[in-house]
């Protein structure tokens, strides 16, 4: 049986979850489903029946970037892997990626929502080839947020922007988030679909607003073998997504693939 892989999880520390939450709902409109604790997500992986989610770690500011990877190092298993947390001020950020190589991390979150960083930001750069060097993925948050979705000028991570770091690091393998274009999929049609870029599956703050129709155009259109089963938790659950994606009129092999077969074959 394939293995099913969750791309995209998040956690926080007990104490301060709950805060955690309740100000990203604020900030950026997002609304949480489930705790965003290490045993909750324990709890929904295993009911759900996904084997092994990825834990993508964050970090707003240089001071959090080792502190944030210590955390999420000590908490890696055989359910729970880990892609690291940068940032372009940390200024041992050389050394940070090659620890997190070192440790076995397979790739690396640009959160460019929260971080405020813009993909094709020339100092980045120095950041992705490193990162290409070490055979890290890089994982985008790709588009907005439901807060500012009616204005795509606010939109750090927008599309345009990654697929300049796709022109300029041909090589790199890179992980566009919510269907390489979050709340701006119509930019993400004409400067992702197709392109040699792995896109996930959450959606936030719900994929089941998007109609099947579409989501399978997009499946299609960019290619069932770069498509990466995502959640987004804790702001959605791996029980309703997987409902979502078996429930696409799809072969059994094409789901296989998008649930966990891609995700093996990136992470290995």
């Amino acid at each position: 049986m394939t293995m099913i892989i969750d791309i995209h999880t998040h956690i926080f520390p007990d104490k301060i979850a709950e805060a955690v939450l309740a100000y990203l709902e604020a900030e950026i409109g997002l609304p949480g489903r489930a705790l965003g604790t290490e045993n909750d997500l324990r709890d929904h992986i295993a009911g759900s029946g996904t084997d092994l989610a990825v834990v993508l770690g964050v970090a707003t500011e240089a001071r959090l970037v080792k502190k944030t990877n210590d955390w999420l190092l000590a908490k890696r298993d055989d359910r729970f892997q880990l892609f690291g947390a940068i940032h372009p001020d940390f200024e041992d950020w050389p050394q940070e990626l090659e620890r997190l190589k070192k440790e076995g991390v397979r790739g690396i979150k640009i959160n460019c929502l929260t971080q405020k960083i813009r993909p094709d930001d020339p100092k980045m750069y120095p950041i992705y080839e490193k990162a290409a060097s070490e055979g890290l993925v890089i994982l985008f948050h790709a588009g907005g947020s439901f807060k500012n979705r009616g204005n795509p000028g606010e939109v750090l991570g927008s599309p345009e922007r990654i697929a300049k770091v796709l022109d300029a690091f041909p090589g790199m393998k890179v992980i566009a988030a919510h269907f390489g274009g979050n709340q701006v999929l119509e930019q993400m049609k004409i400067h992702l679909l197709g392109r040699e870029v792995y896109f996930d599956t959450s959606y936030p703050p719900d994929l089941w607003n998007l109609a099947p129709e579409e989501v399978l155009s997009i499946i299609r259109a960019h290619g069932v073998d770069r498509m990466l089963f995502g959640t987004d938790y804790p702001w959605e659950t791996q029980t309703r997504c997987l409902q979502y994606i078996r429930s696409l009129p799809l072969t059994e092999e094409e789901k296989q693939k998008i649930l966990g077969e891609n995700a093996r074959r990136l992470l290995s």
